[in-house]
C-alpha cells in the first residue's frame, strides 16, 4: 500500500537528486552548471582523476604543444602525490576540485559529501598553494548536498560538452579523437590523466591522443585555454 510517508520519502529523494539534471541543457541552466563557455577563439582541455604517476608525462606533452589545461583533482590522489599536484600549478596549469574520493554523490550521504569536499579542498589547496574556485563532481553527477556545498564555498560547477570516452576498455587514440570530434569555440573537453578509476592503462591512449587533438584544434584556428581563463573573458 502506498502511504503518505512513502510519498514524502519519494519527494525527498527526488529533491536530493534534482541537481543531477545539470548535465541536461535545461538542468544546466537551472543549477548554473557550466557545460560550454561563450568564446570566439578558444576551447578548454580538462583532465579528471589525477594527479597520478603519469601526470608528469601529460605535463611534458602539454608543454611541448604550448597548451594550458585545467586539472580537476581528487583529494586522495593529491594525498598520495602532493608533489605532482604542485607540479601542475608550477607548469602554468589550472586546478579544480573533483572530490576526495571518486564516488557518486547521489549514492553518498549528505554529511559524507560535505565532509569529503571540505577535506579535499584543504588537501588540494595545501599541496598547490592555490585557492580553489572550480568544481566538477565525480561522473558529472551533483546531489543537493554537493551543489549546496559548492555554492557555499563559492565554487563554479564545471561539466563538459565533449568527451573522449578515454576511460573505457578498448579505447584508442583514434577513438578518443573521434569521440571528441571537431571542437568549436567555447567547448569544454573531458579527458583523464589517471586510470585509477577506469580501465587499466587507459591513460596511455589519452596521452597518445593529445597531439591528435591539438592538431584538430589548430586546424580550426582555435586556441586552448584554461576554463578559468575562458570564463574571465565571457
Amino acid at each position: 500500500m502506498f502511504t503518505p510517508d512513502m510519498l514524502l520519502a519519494g519527494m525527498a529523494a527526488a529533491a536530493y537528486a534534482a541537481p543531477a539534471t545539470c548535465r541536461l541543457p535545461v538542468g544546466g541552466h537551472i543549477w548554473s552548471a557550466v557545460t560550454h563557455i561563450t568564446s570566439t577563439d578558444s576551447v578548454s582541455l580538462t583532465f579528471d582523476d589525477g594527479p597520478d604517476f603519469a601526470t608528469d608525462l601529460f605535463l611534458q606533452e602539454l608543454e611541448k604543444a604550448g597548451v594550458r589545461a585545467t586539472f580537476f583533482l581528487i583529494g586522495e590522489q593529491v594525498a598520495r602525490n602532493p608533489n605532482q599536484a604542485a607540479a601542475i600549478v608550477q607548469a602554468g596549469h589550472e586546478v579544480g576540485i573533483h572530490g576526495y574520493r571518486h564516488r557518486n554523490h547521489l549514492l553518498t550521504s549528505p554529511q559524507v559529501v560535505r565532509d569529503e569536499l571540505h577535506r579535499a579542498r584543504d588537501i588540494i589547496e595545501s599541496a598547490t598553494g592555490r585557492r580553489l574556485s572550480l568544481f566538477r563532481p565525480p561522473y558529472g553527477v551533483l546531489s543537493w548536498a554537493s551543489l549546496a556545498t559548492a555554492r557555499r564555498l563559492g565554487w563554479t560547477v564545471v561539466l563538459w560538452n565533449r568527451c573522449g570516452h578515454d576511460w573505457e576498455m578498448g579505447a584508442t587514440p583514434r577513438s578518443i579523437t573521434a569521440h571528441v570530434g571537431v571542437p568549436r569555440a567555447g567547448d569544454i573537453v573531458l579527458l583523464h590523466d589517471s586510470d585509477r578509476y577506469s580501465a587499466t592503462g587507459s591513460w596511455k591512449n589519452t596521452l597518445s591522443a593529445l597531439p591528435l587533438l591539438v592538431e584538430v584544434v589548430d586546424s580550426r584556428n582555435l586556441k586552448m585555454k584554461t576554463v578559468g581563463d575562458q570564463l574571465l573573458r565571457q
